[in-house]
């Protein structure tokens, strides 16, 4: 109950500004979306959940809001700006590089949205990035359940 109160409101707010940006990118700035609602929703929970459980086990993990901020931002904005491709294209990495990308849950997501924004809704290509952002998800809420659980004791 702790958790999903604490995670309902974020993903309620990240839904709607993912949805949002869409809706911007698709009739002001023209940009086309071939893919379909449910798949965009999709991957935008499983990214949302990912995220939240990093920041949920960080904030649970550290003693003050300032650490928290600071070991956020260390571990999850700016490895998800650097190593997503979002900015950087991936195969232009250097090879440690490339081989850490896989631990960062944005880079699927990028994966899933550029599929989503070209491609009508394919979903064989779309469950890779699908089951990373499940099993990051998982990873890291599994984690914030268990330092939670720990602290409360």
């Amino acid at each position: 109950e702790l958790l999903l109160s604490k995670i309902l409101p974020y993903y309620a707010l990240g839904m709607f500004s993912l949805l949002l940006c869409v809706a911007c990118a698709r009739w002001l700035l023209g940009v086309p979306f071939r893919g379909d609602v449910l798949a965009l929703c999709v991957v935008g929970t499983f990214f949302l959940l990912s995220v939240l459980g990093i920041g949920l086990a960080i904030s649970t993990a550290t003693r003050n809001q300032f650490n928290a901020a600071q070991a956020a931002l260390n571990a999850a904005f700016l490895p998800a700006t650097m190593l997503s491709g979002f900015i950087y294209e991936i195969s232009s990495m250097p090879a440690f590089l490339r081989g850490v990308t896989p631990l960062i849950p944005a880079r699927f997501f990028v994966s899933a949205i550029q599929t989503l924004f070209q491609v009508q809704t394919d979903w064989k290509h779309l469950m890779p990035d699908i089951l990373m952002l499940m099993a990051s998800a998982a990873f890291f809420l599994g984690i914030t359940a268990k330092l939670t659980k720990r602290r409360m004791e």
